[in-house]
């Protein structure tokens, strides 16, 4: 049973770990609930002896968790958000973006209450409450389920196979400078850029590709609202594509500006893996 909503499921023969490798050759990195690669590769670390390449492996997906809860909040989907949210927390328990999506999904929560609240206005009607009850249900599940299933903290891997969460920079405390006619004719510059992570799948099939990425550079030089625009293979390096971009940093110019840049996926010369 999926430990968010119920859903059976129908989960494949072999050890957890082989599950977790099959399902992440296939695509099923976080999907379907209860048969993807994170919840078998969970299952995986319960075991002692799969415990470390277990984890290492949870380390390095974890930031594509991440990227499908927010997408998920931004579309509204606050039960597939949840499930998601449940899934970061039994990885790591104090992981740094947790609270950022908890908050997130209750701010979802509070909108879809508010839309429920005009709707019930203009026409009464119970079901005008009913969305926002499921919604309260979601948060109300997610918190529970947290509480529940999160393991204690593992030893942590080898800094070599550690990958951190990415997030967006923090926001200024102070307000952006004016911006000059000059600043708001150019297009910021690049600051900080940032490797993308090679997808596990692509890299152990040695394929290689892109994808584009358009975003908006804030007026505090941060990257919001990344979104794809195309990626050759699809399906294979969206995610890492869109977590690469929250890491770049831009020049401060006081205003927003719409930009894109393509990621490319490149393997390592033979040389280069010889030395």
């Amino acid at each position: 049973m999926s430990p968010v909503d119920g859903t059976a499921y129908a989960v494949a023969p072999g050890t957890p770990y082989m599950r977790a490798e099959r399902a992440l050759a296939e695509g099923r990195m976080v999907a379907p609930a209860g048969d993807n690669a994170i919840d078998h590769y969970l299952d995986a670390r319960a075991q002692a002896s799969e415990r470390v390449r277990a984890q290492a492996a949870l380390t390095e997906l974890q930031p594509y968790v991440l990227i499908a809860a927010e997408q998920a909040i931004a579309r509204g989907d606050g039960r597939e958000a949840a499930r998601l949210q449940a899934l970061i927390a039994r990885i790591d328990p104090g992981a740094p973006a947790l609270p950022r999506l908890r908050a997130g999904l209750h701010s979802l929560v509070r909108k879809q209450e508010v839309r429920d609240a005009e709707g019930a206005a203009a026409m009464p009607s119970p079901a005008g409450r009913s969305s926002a009850a499921v919604a309260e249900r979601i948060v109300a599940a997610t918190t529970a389920t947290e509480s529940v299933i999160s393991p204690a903290r593992v030893p942590e891997p080898p800094p070599a196979a550690a990958a951190a969460v990415v997030q967006a920079p923090p926001r200024s405390s102070l307000p952006p400078p004016p911006a000059s006619p000059e600043a708001e004719a150019r297009a910021p510059r690049l600051l900080q850029d940032a490797q993308p992570r090679y997808p596990l799948p692509a890299l152990r099939a040695r394929i290689e590709g892109e994808a584009q990425v358009a975003f908006t550079i804030q007026p505090d030089g941060s990257v919001r609202n990344a979104r794809l625009l195309s990626s050759t293979p699809p399906g294979m390096f969206e995610a890492s594509a869109l977590a690469v971009a929250q890491r770049w940093r831009f020049e401060a110019t006081g205003r927003a500006h719409d930009s894109s840049r393509t990621v490319r996926f490149r393997l390592p010369s033979a040389g280069a893996r010889d030395g």
